[in-house]
């Protein structure tokens, strides 16, 4: 009887650790230790952002984009510069108004790819950084809580293997 308890105590309690130890090592260590950091944190920096936008989208994006653009130019060569630089409104007519628009909408269209492909980039190293100063414990905790059934689960098929290499001993 005494074996039983034992082998369904150590089975048990070696299926948890094996469970828990899946999940704990995503999570260590926190920081780098020579050269090696969390398989997390590994994934996280090795995923680039960049390879979700495809520039077909981002131009699509654009074209969506261009009337709320026009209007926003148009109410800034019209107004906002007239404000700013009153003189120079003075010799700017409604015909360089829609050069200087054409001229910025193009521009635009040529830099939208590049700023949000950079953007996307400052993105991702920003939260790489917050998940390695503040995230990544409460990641771990959430984590933890969020697998307690299959430890629970983990712990009883130990207890059953342990109860079927019970028998085999006893049966042989």
């Amino acid at each position: 009887m005494m074996h039983l308890i034992i082998l369904l105590v150590l089975f048990a309690g070696l299926a948890w650790f094996i469970s828990w130890g899946m999940i704990a090592i995503l999570f260590y260590p926190k920081k780098p230790i020579l050269g090696w950091q969390s398989p997390l944190m590994g994934w996280l920096k090795a995923f680039d952002l960049n390879t979700l936008i495809k520039e077909e989208q981002l131009r699509g994006q654009l074209d969506q984009l261009m009337p709320t653009l026009d209007h926003k130019l148009d109410d800034f060569f019209r107004n906002r510069l007239a404000e700013k630089l009153p003189m120079i409104s003075m010799f700017i007519g409604d015909k360089t108004i829609q050069q200087l628009k054409d001229v910025f909408m193009e521009e635009l269209r040529n830099m939208f790819p590049e700023l949000i492909q950079s953007f996307a980039r400052n993105m991702q190293k920003d939260l790489i950084h917050q998940l390695e100063e503040q995230s990544i414990e409460k990641m771990k905790i959430s984590a933890f809580k969020a697998t307690a059934p299959l430890r629970k689960l983990a712990l009883v098929i130990g207890l059953v293997w342990g109860m079927v290499a019970y028998l085999i001993l006893n049966l042989f």
